[in-house]
């Protein structure tokens, strides 16, 4: 028998997008929980979330401490956290189950793409099936065991590249592998900024931390966060 996934979703005013999210969840085989980690929501959300019988914790916004109470909230043995508008493909917990079995594997994601897609994000899916801390982020849908979660502290409370910085750690102390398969996430945050100049941004900022800037001092950079 397989253990438990819980899957933890850090939300903020995310109506339009979490339905999706859980109703590909709830398609999952085996035993598992929905948490909703959410930041201070004002429309929908909670109530679309008691719609799919989603556990509900609250926290102040910040999506590493909204990820955080989600997973002491939780009780499975692996955790997967996954983005209010990414959903996942069939298989996706077969695929948790058997990864994190692996000797030496301490967590791992999936590969990437966009819906609504183009020619520029498709390029971007390719660079994300790339096993690298530059082509690796949050809407990738992290997993991990929950004991090796908290053996390692969790996400740090940074306005941005909380993902970033817990990968750091996570690439550290074991392997870290890539499913051959894909979460589809929204390609909203590219709206505004075009998806190639919104990637140079990302990648500079992205650069930044690894060359020792500090998340804080390059939130500015990312003014579309969500």
């Amino acid at each position: 028998m397989g253990q438990r996934i819980s899957y933890i979703i850090p939300t903020l005013n995310e109506e339009d997008a979490l339905s999706e999210s859980l109703k590909s969840i709830k398609a999952q085989t085996g035993d598992k929980e929905i948490i909703i980690a959410d930041g201070g929501s004002a429309d929908t959300t909670l109530e679309i979330a008691q719609q799919h019988n989603a556990a509900i914790v609250t926290n102040p916004p910040g999506r590493g401490p909204q990820m955080n109470a989600g997973a002491r909230h939780s009780n499975g043995n692996l955790l997967v956290f996954l983005h209010a508008d990414t959903t996942l493909p069939d298989g996706a917990a077969r695929e948790v189950q058997s990864l994190l079995t692996k000797p030496g594997v301490v967590a791992g994601s999936f590969r990437l793409q966009f819906h609504p897609t183009s020619l520029i994000l498709k390029g971007y899916s390719l660079c994300a099936s790339i096993n690298s801390s530059l082509f690796t982020y949050g809407d990738q849908g992290l997993f991990i065991r929950r004991s090796d979660f908290f053996a390692l502290g969790g996400f740090k409370p940074y306005p941005i590249l909380e993902d970033v910085d817990f990968q750091k750690r996570l690439r550290q102390s074991g392997a870290f592998v890539k499913s051959c398969l894909s979460v589809t996430t929204s390609s909203r945050r590219f709206a505004k900024r075009g998806p190639l100049r919104q990637q140079i941004r990302n990648l500079f900022i992205v650069s930044a931390f690894h060359a020792g800037v500090h998340p804080r001092s390059l939130a500015r950079f990312y003014s579309n966060r969500r």
